[in-house]
């Protein structure tokens, strides 16, 4: 992972704020470092999601919440996914054990501007828009602190319900992004390159994704290639074999699969792309329209050939946007066959529930409909 230094409080500032505040007095309580780095996967329909990071907490069971630092940082999401991850508590003292959440407290002070709002979206081909922030975002992970030792956590923010539209409300973009946290010794990463017949690929979002006893693929990790056509997926568990897929704009999707991922390795997955043709749309409705506290994203599925297997992986990935009636999620620029469509809806951050639907051609220069209904 590429990182970038962000300025935090002084490690013994942090430690004097942590013993004071829900933690133990005692001055011989054993103590050890924790290095903190923020990462995101990418937003899809964004070109900057800005926000401002007031403090950071862990728990080390689920009760008292200790003050690890308050990095006071305006960071964009979009400048950390695809590797580049952001340094935002760098060795800071804290109390030696497991911490097993983390709570990100989020700022109403921008840190960068006087001017700009602390949390704002850029929608692609748009101006910048008031983001609605929660006052804070629970990440659940562990991460061991030993004793006069030092440890590192990396916090990951999720794409797939990352930013939630609802153009119609008095928040028309509210922040809902999930999280995990992880020891990146545990974890690896997957890089690439994105070509074609012209050249480098850029601007495609690229999907990591593992495959259930039952050949169901579940996206883990999500990175748009850079101008250069180059991805990476970081923060990935070691341990599973994970398939990359991705789709370019009216590109047929092309897939890989560089093999189990072991604890801080770096596989490489390069595809290659026909050139594109006239694609076509598909337009998804679901009802009901998602609560106040759902996150809800459409997926399109197809066979693809990895490896002599035709595993059935996820091609495209979008959040849904929130109508007055139902919510909505449209695919452009798809290439021309047949897709298997699903849908998924998460209440308050838990395990989502999915929907399946049938099988949908999408033809050339055509909009495919198709509606859905949770339960």
């Amino acid at each position: 992972m590429r990182t970038i230094l962000k300025s935090v409080l002084p490690a013994s500032a942090a430690l004097a704020c942590l013993l004071g505040c829900g933690g133990s007095s005692t001055s011989s309580a054993p103590t050890g470092t924790i290095t903190i780095t923020l990462s995101s996967d990418s937003l899809p329909g964004f070109s900057q999601v800005v926000v401002s990071l007031e403090a950071i907490e862990g728990t080390q069971d689920g009760s008292r919440w200790y003050t690890l630092g308050q990095p006071k940082a305006t960071v964009d999401l979009m400048a950390l996914q695809n590797g580049h991850g952001a340094v935002v508590l760098p060795a800071s003292k804290v109390l030696a054990g497991t911490y097993t959440q983390f709570r990100l407290t989020w700022s109403e002070t921008n840190y960068q501007s006087a001017i700009n709002k602390p949390a704002y979206v850029v929608p692609e081909g748009g101006s910048g828009q008031v983001l609605t922030m929660p006052a804070t975002t629970l990440v659940k992970g562990s991460a061991t602190v030993p004793a006069n030792g030092a440890a590192q956590a990396l916090l990951m923010l999720s794409g797939d319900q990352g930013v939630i539209s609802a153009p119609t409300s008095t928040t028309p973009f509210r922040f809902s992004a999930t999280g995990q946290a992880f020891d990146p010794s545990n974890c690896g990463r997957i890089q690439g390159t994105l070509t074609g017949p012209g050249g480098k690929v850029a601007g495609a979002e690229v999907y990591a994704q593992v495959l259930d006893g039952l050949g169901k693929a579940t996206l883990v990790r999500r990175a748009v290639s850079d101008a250069a056509g180059a991805y990476e997926l970081d923060g990935l568990p070691s341990g599973s074999i994970y398939f990359v897929a991705a789709q370019p704009a009216n590109c047929p999707a092309q897939a890989a699969s560089p093999g189990a991922l072991a604890a801080g390795a770096t596989l490489a997955a390069n595809l290659a792309f026909a050139a594109p043709s006239n694609g076509g749309t598909l337009a998804l409705t679901l009802t009901p329209r998602s609560s106040s506290t759902q996150g809800t994203w459409g997926e399109l599925r197809q066979p693809l050939s990895v490896g002599g297997l035709s595993p059935t992986l996820i091609v495209r990935s979008r959040p849904a946007v929130i109508g007055d009636a139902q919510d909505t999620a449209t695919f452009l620029a798809v290439a021309p066959g047949t897709y298997g469509v699903t849908a998924q809806r998460s209440t308050s951050g838990a395990t989502p529930v999915m929907l399946a639907g049938s099988q949908q051609a999408v033809t050339a220069g055509a909009t495919t409909t198709v509606a859905l209904a949770f339960p």
